[in-house]
């Protein structure tokens, strides 16, 4: 654990001192989420926007009004106590092992980087530089997330057998750059972005994984569509459904020994089902009232967690190593993808599509 003594000695900070943030990256989820929820938030001052698109820095800047625009994150220490990393994926760990090294604290948003190794070395690079490194996972924060995770520890459920996750809307976040669609800056695509936070769910939820079988459409490029079949520790089967082509909506069925549990999120404020109950709404009224587990009330739970780990020298709720799980099975799938079969293929087609057999962690 991380002392409130060590936290002062790193930014050279009093407690009442409002943390000075600065922001690695000024894309949308910058324009539209980190920035205002930073500007509102108390405890905390935007100070810096780091883009090589200096232009675009600047524009952000005039708007939210912050004081400093940098390339880069050269020479930052003394200048910003922390930093929330929203630059392309690829440049997740770099970026991030280079503020911590500068003792500067680190949210970086999923994915954490694109490798274990990577993350590996971010977690190192916090250890040693006694910062705080989060993960903006921040489907843990969401009321909908935290109260299946309640059923499911209390047992309501029995041992559970089975899981099916939804997830899918044809792609519509209004980007400021290509990036998502490029293999070599995002790393891949719906698996490793949408499913970043739907796999780090299902970890959360149900343990470690011990078998799975992975098929994407990618064909050399990134994929839209995916499908994962995990069987984990427990002997429990489940599969994960994502696509940015096909409007599956966002719907979880969780079948166990005693009862089922399914939550339809495809429609806010969202729907569960627990046996012969129908629950909507307001009858999930948070403990936090301003987070409806909507994206940018989730999002604002984080920085908020990370704020208050930074201040308190407690573990932030998503550490490197929480974050680092994830990117360990997107590794693996990625590693042995499988190609989807689709109707339409014809013979000669189907012919050229390799298959393999299901893989162990």
């Amino acid at each position: 654990m991380i002392q409130s003594s060590q936290l002062q000695s790193n930014t050279g900070m009093m407690s009442t001192d409002p943390l000075r943030i600065g922001i690695v990256g000024c894309g949308a989820v910058t324009e539209l989420a980190h920035l205002p929820l930073c500007t509102a938030m108390q405890g905390v001052k935007v100070t810096a926007l780091v883009d090589p698109n200096i232009g675009r820095a600047e524009q952000l800047a005039k708007t939210f009004g912050v004081e400093l625009v940098r390339r880069d994150t050269t020479d930052l220490a003394g200048v910003i106590d922390g930093a929330i990393v929203a630059a392309p994926h690829a440049y997740h760990a770099r970026i991030g092992i280079d503020l911590l090294r500068q003792g500067i604290h680190v949210l970086v948003e999923k994915p954490m980087a694109l490798t274990t190794a990577e993350c590996d070395a971010m977690i190192e690079a916090a250890e040693k530089s006694r910062t705080v490194l989060a993960v903006g996972l921040m489907r843990r924060f969401a009321p909908w997330a935290r109260y299946i995770k309640k059923v499911l520890d209390s047992g309501t459920l029995g041992k559970v057998r089975s899981f099916q996750i939804r997830e899918g809307f044809k792609y519509s976040w209004p980007v400021a750059s290509d990036f998502f669609f490029k293999k070599e800056a995002a790393g891949g695509g719906v698996l490793i972005d949408t499913g970043a936070h739907t796999l780090d769910t299902v970890l959360w939820w149900f343990g470690d994984v011990e078998r799975y079988e992975y098929y994407d459409d990618s064909e050399g490029g990134v994929e839209a569509d995916c499908e994962v079949r995990l069987r984990m520790r427990d002997e429990c089967m489940g599969t994960v459904h994502l696509s940015r082509t096909r409007n599956l909506g966002f719907r979880i069925r969780i079948e166990g020994e005693r009862d089922v549990l399914e939550f339809d999120r495809t429609e806010k404020p969202g729907k569960f089902v627990l046996g012969d109950f129908c629950l909507q709404g307001a009858v999930f009224k948070p403990v936090d009232p301003t987070n409806d587990g909507t994206l940018i009330p989730m999002i604002g739970a984080s920085l908020r967690d990370w704020r208050d780990a930074i201040r308190n020298g407690t573990p932030p709720t998503v550490t490197g190593y929480e974050g680092r799980r994830s990117i360990s099975l997107i590794e693996s799938c990625y590693r042995h993808r499988q190609p989807l079969i689709y109707p339409w293929l014809d013979e000669s087609a189907l012919k050229s599509l390799s298959s393999r057999p299901a893989r162990t962690l």
